[in-house]
């Protein structure tokens, strides 16, 4: 077997970056590879991957590049590559780019390849902060992610695209959809700036005062820091300042995303992101905007909306359109389920980056 050392972004929560992970991991070929995962914190998704059995360890793993961490994150890094070492690892591979100062040291001190998963939009300047052209693979999730790489004079041929996938089986359309008078659209994410849940409020808004049969659900929760805190209480009093409270529904953090996709009759994406495969895969349609991988992922007019969020009349008169017309509802999400089941598949993604190892490793 060829053991893999992968790096987390987190240990104590599951967002979208941990349940990408968390698919490879334990559904790669365990006769062929070997995974050990390290967290920089322990939680619940350290104990999930412990309940499927990949062997994981918590090690505490700085920011690189900030002044007060300079010790520490060099002790980290010796921790880091002395288990790597012990777990004789032929080949790193982390699931968050910032992370890419520990797989060069490691790089460095064993001469093993490293490979880097791109999750978002990166700026020219962060191509360059953290070397990607240093990496021997890099996987990006969108094509605009791989553009981004290479205007940033990062080698395309180290680069591969591998959309995100779902479990297709956990994640499908109910047999016999159950008839409401109300029509609930949602938004699934973090409650953070990047996920633009203000600017979904004040669609929102637009869309109640022409139908109200409407309900709007944000699901999610904000973490608990300063800045995070004080955004999601902007987002709370702007339901307030439109009176939304009797038709829009916070529910904090959920774990049981299957069920949550089958409550909702649309989701609204303004961030991109693994729900698109999820909804896809439920049979529902979802309108998302032209940002990171969401126009990889939906077909646009076919198995969703891709539209711009400024100005955001087209999405209120889009989300008015699925409210009032059963029809275009059951017939973009049939579509949806069906290109899930072509593009999504965790058995898919996997193979593509098994391949892109053996290459790397020229394994035969």
């Amino acid at each position: 077997m060829i053991p893999i050392l992968y790096l987390s972004h987190c240990g104590s929560s599951i967002g979208g970056g941990e349940k990408q992970l968390a698919y490879l991991v334990t559904n790669i070929d365990q006769k062929r590879y070997q995974p050990l995962v390290v967290c920089p914190d322990d939680g619940v998704f350290v104990e999930h991957l412990r309940h499927f059995n990949i062997p994981t360890v918590v090690l505490g793993l700085p920011p690189w590049r900030r002044v007060k961490s300079l010790i520490a994150r060099y002790r980290a890094a010796e921790k880091l590559t002395t288990l790597a070492k012990a777990h004789n690892a032929k080949l790193v591979h982390t699931s968050d780019s910032w992370l890419n100062p520990y797989l060069l040291y490691i790089k460095k001190q064993l001469e093993i390849p490293v490979i880097s998963h791109v999750r978002t939009l990166l700026t020219t300047a962060q191509v360059r902060k953290y070397k990607f052209n240093q990496m021997d693979r890099i996987i990006a999730i969108s094509q605009e992610s791989k553009t981004a790489l290479i205007q940033a004079g990062t080698d395309a041929q180290k680069i591969d695209i591998v959309l995100n996938c779902v479990d297709l089986d956990a994640f499908q359309p109910l047999d016999r959809p159950e008839r409401s008078t109300e029509y609930v659209v949602g938004i699934i994410g973090r409650i953070e700036p990047f996920k633009h849940q203000k600017a979904f409020v004040e669609i929102a808004a637009e869309v109640a005062a022409h139908c109200k049969k409407v309900r709007f659900r944000i699901i999610g929760a904000a973490l608990d820091t300063p800045v995070h805190r004080t955004y999601e209480r902007q987002v709370r009093q702007l339901v307030v300042k439109y009176q939304l409270q009797d038709i829009l529904y916070f529910t904090g953090h959920r774990t049981d995303m299957p069920n949550v996709m089958q409550e909702l009759d649309l989701l609204v994406t303004l961030s991109a992101g693994s729900v698109i495969a999820e909804a896809m895969a439920a049979g529902k349609p979802v309108i998302g905007t032209p940002i990171g991988s969401t126009a990889d992922m939906i077909i646009d007019g076919v198995t969703g909306y891709v539209m711009p969020l400024d100005p955001m009349e087209a999405i209120v008169n889009k989300i008015l359109e699925f409210a009032t017309d059963s029809g275009l509802n059951i017939r973009i999400g049939q579509q949806a389920r069906r290109a899930a089941e072509k593009a999504f598949s965790v058995e898919r993604h996997v193979q593509k980056v098994q391949d892109m190892y053996e290459k790397l490793l020229n394994w035969k």
